[in-house]
């Protein structure tokens, strides 16, 4: 559960964060960097990518069981 849990954390942090970046042309059609950043923090993109790091951090330092449930199948 705990690779399921990764994965897809991983996978929406590595998503948002490409969204995030091809939001910075924005600069480049003539938006300020201030007018920018502040519709990036306004996405839904960067509240998933919070959520995805907040779940990815939950992931690692969560403490997991010393035996798998189904090792007490073969005592």
């Amino acid at each position: 559960m705990r690779l399921f849990g990764f994965l897809i954390c991983y996978g929406l942090i590595v998503l948002t964060t490409t969204h995030m970046i091809l939001y910075l042309n924005y600069h480049a059609l003539g938006y300020t960097w201030t007018t920018v950043f502040k519709f990036i923090l306004n996405t839904i993109d960067f509240k998933i990518f919070l959520g995805s790091w907040i779940g990815l951090l939950i992931v690692f330092f969560y403490p997991s069981p010393s035996q798998s449930p189904s090792s007490k199948l073969f005592r």
